[in-house]
C-alpha cells in the first residue's frame, strides 16, 4: 500500500487538493458574490492561506517532516476548505450563537495567517534525525497470539456490562475514563501490524483488522459521527511515525474515494441516531428499532444536500475558531487560568469524585453561549456539547490575541523536539512512541481544550505503560 514507486505522495496529493479547492473558491465567489459569512477578503485571505499551505508544502516535500504534512492536512480539509463551503451552503450552527459577519472571519483568518508562521518557525528549528527503520529488517514478531489477547482484553473492558458484569461500573468506569482507551489500545495494534506488516501471520491480522471494523460498527451505533475518520488518522499517524512520508497507491485513492460517500451515509445515520436514543452508551434493542427508522433512499435522494450541509458543519473547525476569537470575551470565565486548573481537578486528577463542579472547557461554553448559568459538571449531561476550539481558537481566548504566538510557537517547538530526542532501542516501541507523539500534536492542533488533551495524554501514558509488554519479537540472527 505504502512506499511503492507507483504511488502517489501524499505532499502532492495535498498539493492538487489546495490548488483545486482555490480555484472552486474564485469560481463560486465570481458566481455567487459576497456570501453570509464570506466577502472579496474572506476570498484574498483564502488565497493567502493556499498560498502559505503551498509554501509549507514546497519545503516538505525537500525536507521530509510528519508536523508541517499534519498541519497542511488540517489547513487544507479544516480551514480552506471551509471557506468554500460556507461560500456555498451559507449554513454554521456555530455562527448562530452570536452575531457573526464576514469581518469576524476575516480578522480570525488573518490571525491564523499569522499563527501559522510562527508555528511554522517552532517546528522547523528541530529537523529530523536518519531514519532507524533498517533495524526493523532485523526483527521477527514472536508470541503474536499475545495481540489477539490484547484486543480481547479491550473489547471485554470496554463491553463488560454484555457479560452481566454491571457490578463493576463503577471501577470498570474509572478505567475506561483514565487508564485505559480501547482505540488507544487498537492504535498500538496498527503501529504494530504496519512495522511488521510482512512478518505477522495472516490470523492476528484479520483479527485486529475485525476488530477496527467492529470498534467502527458500536461507535456509529452509539452516535459517534467519527468512527472510520479516527481509523484513517491512526493509519496516517502511525505510516507517517514509520516512514516521514506517505506514499499512497493509486487503487487505495480510488477506495477512498469510494469509501468518500459510505462515510458520509454512516455520518448521517449517527446524527439520525443521536437524539434517538436515551442511552447512547450501549446498544441494544432501542438501538435497532432507531436504525430501522433511518431511511437511506430518502437521505441520498431528497436530503444529500442537508446532509452536506451536516457534514461540513462538523468539520467546519475554522467555525470554531473564529466563533471563539469573536467572542473572547464572553468566554473569559471559561478560558483562564483558574478555571483550568478547577478542570483538572474535577476530570483529571480525582476519578470517581468531584471537587469544584467543574466541566471540561469544551463542555462548558454551551452554558455561556445559551444562557445557562454557571458552569456545572453535574450539569453537562443536560444538554451535552463539546466545542473543538483548535489550538488558535483556545490560545487567542486563553492568552490574548498576540501574546498567544510566544505558545503557539512553544508547542511547535517543543513537540518537535520530544519528537526528535526519542531513545528508544526497541524498534517497536520506538515507531509507537513517534506515533503517539503524532497523536497527541494533531490533538493539540484540532484541540478540544488542554484539560482534555492533558486527559487523553493520561489516559495514553497508562495503555501504553500496561499493555507494551504484549508485543514481542525476536532478533534475527544473521550468518
Amino acid at each position: 500500500m505504502i512506499q511503492s514507486k507507483r504511488a502517489i505522495d501524499l505532499n502532492k496529493i495535498l498539493k492538487i487538493v489546495n490548488l483545486g479547492i482555490l480555484f472552486l473558491l474564485w469560481y463560486s465567489y465570481l458566481e455567487k458574490g459576497d456570501g453570509l459569512y464570506v466577502n472579496l477578503n474572506t476570498i484574498l485571505l483564502g488565497t493567502l492561506l493556499s498560498i502559505q499551505i503551498g509554501f509549507f508544502l514546497f519545503f516538505e516535500e525537500k525536507r521530509r517532516d510528519p508536523f508541517v504534512i499534519l498541519l497542511c492536512l488540517q489547513m487544507t480539509i479544516y480551514f480552506l476548505l471551509r471557506i468554500l463551503t460556507l461560500l456555498n451552503y451559507e449554513f454554521s450552527n456555530v455562527f448562530t450563537r452570536y452575531p457573526f459577519v464576514p469581518e469576524n472571519l476575516n480578522d480570525a483568518l488573518v490571525f491564523i495567517l499569522v499563527a501559522n508562521l510562527i508555528f511554522y518557525f517552532g517546528l522547523k528549528i528541530n529537523n529530523l534525525k536518519a531514519s532507524i527503520l533498517s533495524k526493523a529488517s532485523n526483527v521477527k514478531p514472536a508470541k503474536t497470539y499475545l495481540v489477539v489477547i490484547f484486543i480481547g482484553i479491550g473489547y471485554f473492558i470496554a463491553f463488560y456490562q454484555k457479560g452481566g458484569l454491571s457490578f463493576l461500573e463503577g471501577f470498570m468506569g474509572m478505567i475506561q475514563s483514565l487508564f485505559v482507551n480501547l482505540g488507544i489500545m487498537l492504535f498500538m495494534a496498527i503501529v504494530f501490524l504496519l512495522l511488521f506488516k510482512e512478518k505477522i501471520d495472516v490470523k492476528t491480522k484479520r483479527i485486529v483488522f475485525v476488530g477496527i471494523l467492529f470498534m467502527v460498527l458500536i461507535q456509529t451505533l452509539t452516535g459517534s459521527r467519527s468512527a472510520i475518520l479516527s481509523v484513517i488518522n491512526y493509519l496516517l499517524f502511525a505510516l507517517l511515525a514509520i516512514h516521514d512520508s506517505i506514499k499512497v497507491e493509486r487503487k487505495y485513492l480510488i477506495l477512498g474515494g469510494g469509501l468518500l460517500p459510505i462515510m458520509i451515509i454512516i455520518f448521517a445515520l449517527s446524527t439520525f441516531l443521536r437524539p434517538r436514543l436515551e442511552n447512547r452508551e450501549t446498544i441494544g434493542s432501542e438501538t435497532f428499532e432507531a436504525v430501522k427508522e433511518f431511511n437511506l433512499s430518502e437521505v441520498v435522494v431528497d436530503g444529500s444536500d442537508l446532509v452536506l450541509m451536516e457534514v461540513f458543519d462538523r468539520i467546519g473547525f475554522l467555525d470554531y475558531c473564529a466563533e471563539t476569537m469573536s467572542n473572547s470575551d464572553k468566554y473569559s470565565e471559561i478560558f483562564n487560568p483558574i478555571y483550568y486548573f478547577k478542570s483538572i481537578v474535577d476530570n483529571v486528577l480525582t476519578p470517581g469524585f468531584t471537587i469544584f463542579d467543574t466541566p471540561r472547557v469544551s463542555n462548558a461554553t454551551t452554558f455561556v453561549y445559551n444562557d445557562r448559568g454557571t458552569p456545572s459538571l453535574a450539569r453537562v449531561g443536560e444538554g451535552y456539547q463539546s466545542d473543538e476550539f483548535t489550538m488558535y481558537g483556545e490560545f487567542y481566548a486563553l492568552f490574548g490575541k498576540w501574546f498567544s504566538l510566544i505558545p503557539i510557537f512553544l508547542v511547535g517547538y517543543c513537540f518537535k523536539s520530544i519528537y526528535t530526542h526519542i531513545n528508544q532501542s526497541n524498534i517497536y516501541l520506538f515507531y509507537l512512541k513517534r506515533a503517539l507523539i503524532l497523536l497527541v500534536f494533531y490533538s493539540t492542533l484540532n484541540s478540544f481544550g488542554l484539560d482534555w488533551i492533558l486527559l487523553d495524554v493520561v489516559a495514553i501514558f497508562f495503555t501504553y505503560k500496561i499493555f507494551k509488554r504484549f508485543f514481542k519479537f525476536n532478533y534475527i540472527t544473521k550468518i
